[in-house]
């Protein structure tokens, strides 16, 4: 079973905003002009996480060198995404001390995209470190198989994707509480979930999402993740044509990826600061 979108392991629509991308580590080139890829990533995760919180009810809010929300974010998803460079981090610091500064008397979770902040000065604890990953060329070769991957694209069908992503029996009377993708998810079109299938049910699944340039890949799970990686990788180009696809992983997902086509393009970390004592 893959990590979540992230793992709280010490605890644990249209896009309406375009990628400022501002760091300068593997250019890409589109819309006319020289970006980072390692930025794109990023700002498709940081526009991600907005829309998981905003089909909560509790949108973020956009500056020009990350993302944050104020409301709380879902189970396993951050407080604050950063969005540009280590030449941004002063600003960055400034804007995380004043969010943790509004309410110390909970968790907060910080996803610091190029590995460039120094957190612990904030009193901040790193979670764990991953790699940025794309994919531009063409995708992997697959070999015909009886699995068969389709969109989700009812409640029901959420549900029970839900509960294998979280290995979970997948019964529908048995909704775990609190639920992280919520059925408006399932209207945008950017945002693809997909389940992976055999006679017997679900093996496996993830979640593409069209933003800032690139496809994201994100919440892959399946007891075989190469498998995953690998036909996924076949279906986004089928359904976004023409864009790069990203993601970032950490482990045997990592190599997973690599085995897929995928190629290392930047470092991030995840950082954790644990709620004070009244």
């Amino acid at each position: 079973m893959r990590r979540r979108e992230f793992i709280v392991g010490l605890g644990a629509a249209a896009w309406p905003i375009v990628a400022r991308a501002a760091a300068n580590t593997g250019d890409y080139s589109g819309a006319g002009m020289k970006r980072s890829i390692t930025a794109l990533a990023a700002h498709n995760n940081a526009l991600w996480c907005d829309a998981v919180c905003r089909a909560h009810g509790r949108p973020g809010e956009f500056h020009d060198t990350l993302w944050l929300t104020r409301l709380g974010a879902p189970r396993f998803y951050p407080d604050a995404v950063t969005i540009a460079g280590v030449e941004a981090a002063p600003a960055q610091m400034e804007a995380i001390a004043a969010l943790v500064g509004s309410a110390r008397q909970r968790e907060w979770f910080v996803k610091d995209s190029f590995q460039s902040l120094d957190l612990d000065s904030l009193g901040f604890e790193p979670v764990f470190d991953a790699e940025w990953v794309a994919l531009s060329g063409p995708p992997p070769d697959v070999d015909p198989s009886e699995y068969r991957l389709t969109r989700v694209t009812s409640k029901a069908g959420l549900i029970a994707w839900e509960q294998s992503w979280a290995g979970e029996e997948v019964n529908a009377a048995a909704i775990s509480e609190p639920r992280i993708f919520m059925p408006g998810l399932l209207v945008d079109p950017n945002v693809v979930f997909v389940s992976i299938q055999r006679d017997n049910g679900i093996v496996g699944g993830g979640i593409l999402n069209r933003a800032a340039e690139v496809v994201g890949l994100s919440n892959l799970f399946g007891p075989s993740i190469d498998m995953v990686y690998r036909r996924l990788a076949v279906m986004a180009p089928e359904i976004f044509p023409g864009l790069p696809l990203v993601g970032y992983e950490h482990g045997v997902e990592l190599a997973a990826a690599h085995h897929a086509g995928f190629k290392t393009v930047g470092s991030l970390r995840v950082w954790r600061r644990g709620a004070e004592a009244l």
